[in-house]
């Protein structure tokens, strides 16, 4: 074989052992060959490396960081090369209670992201909620992150243990209580330019709205720009300022802790808000769930005790302004619940409210009717109403979508929405105290809607509108499909609404609420009159008693006491309450019809000395 001299001339090898000159081509291409592939995976490893996407490792200077906390991304806890680090455990707590500040790690990035993002661009300090750095990337940001640690919520809470069907309003007991939801030690953190998380959205479970573990992640962001996030105040200085959100959700994030009307941008799953710190403060000083009162209307001097309005109404102010509120109720289709508007009106003047009151009605109210209103004291407002797609044509439930109307009323900061099938007993001023969603438990973990508190506002409206089609209600009706929007609401005291029945039908349940309906002075907020309303029975008794289904709802106590309020309205009031012929007749067959079936309370023998038998 051939050899190199030492100054690395080649020695010509013997005659017996010469290559061909085709195998030294082959051999040099090899080489050549072998160096190109070295070449090029070099340059390939650099390209990567330099990568906007994989910029950050070059700035934490570590092969190991490439390895993502993604394992328990819900519970991340920063890396940092402090001496003082921070273990976590599953549920992401950080066990290293020594810690004073939580140590915060910089994010390089030279890429580009969509424009929504450019407010975001410089250096700055963001707060990390159940989501990466490595998974900022693409919002083209750059600045110092710190991760919220905080404990995983067990999967053995329901939303049911949130939002139980029956809690001791009375507190005859100990008093109702909420399960905690874990937080995090706010105390560790210090200020942040933006709040960033990532929101759970499974939607292929049908109770994907209802997952405890999406409402702690919402709290847990929610809290953390409410107490860390830094406040940008627009011109003049008033009001608590607004923090900057930034969510990423396949699905809508909670509406009312991160409004529409608050999104500055969207980009696929990312959402940006500026959030408006003392409407988000006021949402989280209630309890996290309706396993509690969001306030009793009751202190320690029991059902009597004046309730203090401006305990509420202290900081009830909007940009420098005083909130203006209203009270609402709807008619259209038919004139069915017009003369229950007409003593609905009467009835909160009666009790001691100067608050507007507003009538949104449809085409179906005639002229004389609307006269009739207006002297009641409702400001009427004409509206198209809005057709149920679910609802069958011609029954109850086909137009009760228009209830969705009230959310335009935006020259209202706030309004208490109630049925005209109810009587106000007590002011219910203190209501205006209370954001939205807040109403009146109905059952399990729902909500009724006869009397609730909404924040109006256009964009809402639309997407109730828009969701319209997709969201099926449980009911068919205006109050089913809310329950699946508003889910996490605010539980009032069930004697706001209270409900007309007698489900239980039990010899104490009717000596109680009979109590309560004629006490004086009145020790319910409201009577809520389900089946056969007053209006459509003559006063001298409640017809429910005539129906045998309909007797659950059955109460002369009831019943008297909203033809007290009836008869102190003046008569142009009254002329729309007339029965009419057909009606007459329907009441005359239920009695006969009592009567065979021998109902021993012998309601159907009661002479009627009713006037409008007779109009």
């Amino acid at each position: 074989m051939g050899v190199t001299s030492g100054a690395g001339e080649a020695v010509k090898p013997s005659s017996s052992s010469s290559l061909s000159p085709v195998a030294g081509l082959r051999a040099a291409a090899i080489v050549k060959l072998n160096a190109a592939f070295l070449a090029f995976f070099f340059l390939a490893y650099m390209a990567l490396l330099l990568h906007p996407k994989y910029s950050y490792l070059l700035d934490r200077g570590a092969a190991s960081s490439l390895v993502r906390c993604t394992a328990f991304r819900d519970a991340c806890t920063p890396t940092t090369t402090s001496t003082a680090q921070l273990s976590r455990k599953l549920g992401g707590v950080a066990a290293n209670k020594a810690v004073a500040v939580a140590a915060a790690e910089r994010i390089v990035n030279s890429g580009r992201a969509p424009a929504m993002f450019d407010e975001l661009r410089g250096r700055l300090r963001m707060g990390l909620v159940n989501i990466g750095r490595d998974e900022l990337l693409a919002l083209g940001v750059e600045g110092d992150a710190v991760g919220v640690d905080f404990e995983r919520v067990s999967d053995m809470f329901r939303w049911s243990d949130l939002f139980p069907e029956w809690i001791d309003e009375e507190e005859d007991d100990e008093g109702p209580s909420c399960p905690e939801l874990p937080m995090p030690d706010f105390s560790r953190y210090s200020d942040v330019d933006v709040v960033v998380a990532s929101l759970p959205c499974n939607r292929s479970d049908a109770a994907w709205n209802r997952d405890v573990f999406r409402l702690q992640v919402h709290l847990v962001t929610a809290h953390m720009a409410a107490r860390k996030g830094r406040r940008h105040h627009a011109a003049g200085g008033g009001g608590g300022g607004r923090v900057r959100v930034v969510v990423r959700s396949e699905c809508e994030p909670m509406m009312d802790l991160f409004r529409c009307d608050e999104a500055v941008g969207r980009d696929g799953e990312w959402w940006m808000y500026m959030v408006d710190v003392e409407r988000l403060e006021e949402k989280l000083r209630l309890p996290v769930g309706s396993c509690n009162l969001a306030l009793p209307l009751w202190g320690p001097g029991g059902i009597q005790e004046v309730f203090n309005v401006s305990e509420l109404t202290a900081e009830a102010a909007t940009a420098g302004r005083p909130r203006r509120e209203a009270y609402a109720t709807v008619l259209h289709s038919s004139d069915t619940y017009l003369c229950g508007a007409i003593v609905l009106a009467q009835s909160i003047r009666r009790a001691g409210s100067t608050r507007d009151l507003v009538l949104l009605h449809d085409h179906t109210v005639s002229k004389p009717a609307l006269a009739a209103l207006v002297a009641a004291g409702w400001t009427p407002r004409k509206i198209k109403r809005i057709r149920n797609p679910r609802a069958e044509r011609g029954t109850y439930n086909e137009y009760n979508y228009s209830k969705f109307r009230l959310w335009q009323l935006t020259d209202y900061d706030r309004v208490v929405f109630v049925d005209a099938d109810i009587l106000v007993l007590r002011d219910l001023d203190a209501l205006f105290g209370f954001p939205q969603l807040t109403a009146v438990g109905n059952d399990g973990s729902l909500f009724n809607s006869g009397v609730m508190v909404i924040e109006p506002s256009q964009c809402t409206f639309e997407s109730l509108i828009r969701q319209r089609r997709t969201i099926r209600s449980y009911n068919g009706g205006d109050q089913g499909f809310l329950n699946e929007v508003f889910v996490w609401w605010h539980r009032l005291p069930r004697r706001v609404n209270y409900l007309k029945n007698f489900w239980a039908n039990t010899t104490a349940e009717r000596a109680l609420k009979e109590r309560l309906f004629r006490a004086e002075p009145a020790e319910v907020w409201s009577i809520h009159y389900l089946g056969l309303k007053p209006w459509t029975c003559y006063r001298d008794y409640d017809c429910n008693w005539n129906i045998g289904d309909q007797r659950v709802y059955a109460s002369d106590a009831a019943h008297a006491r909203w033809w007290q309020v009836y008869d102190d309205m003046g008569e142009a009031m009254r002329s729309p309450c007339r029965l009419s012929e057909r009606r007459k007749i329907e009441i005359a067959w239920d009695r006969h019809l009592a009567e065979e079936a021998g109902f021993s309370d012998h309601h159907w023998k009661i002479n009627i000395t009713d006037p409008r038998k007779w109009e």
